[in-house]
């Protein structure tokens, strides 16, 4: 399930500059703020224009997912073998237990 699926509703706060410390965004480009150096994305700030352009898209397109954004029957089904490893051939259990001592 994409993450359009779930209808969630975007709200927005407003929140003082005096408040924040955030770097100044450049538009085209968005800044991901990690919690901790951890590769979770805490927040991510984005120039007021990309917003913008964000906000016009969620009203063209509300919660669905635009055709070039979604993904095929195909694509789908080789995500589903690669996750069950069925694209890769079959292991020599032995000659890999040799290999690695066990």
């Amino acid at each position: 399930m994409s993450n359009m699926d779930d209808a969630r509703v975007m709200t927005t706060i407003e929140v003082p500059a005096t408040q924040t410390r955030f770097p100044t965004p450049v538009a085209g480009q968005a800044i991901v703020v990690n919690r901790y150096g951890s590769a979770h994305r805490k927040a991510v700030i984005i120039h007021p224009e990309d917003f913008d352009l964000f906000e016009r898209y969620r009203r063209i397109f509300g919660a669905r997912v635009p055709h070039e954004l979604s993904l095929t029957e195909t694509a789908i089904e080789a995500n589903r073998l690669g996750e069950r490893g069925a694209d890769e051939p079959d292991l020599d259990v032995a000659s890999l237990d040799l290999a690695l001592g066990t």
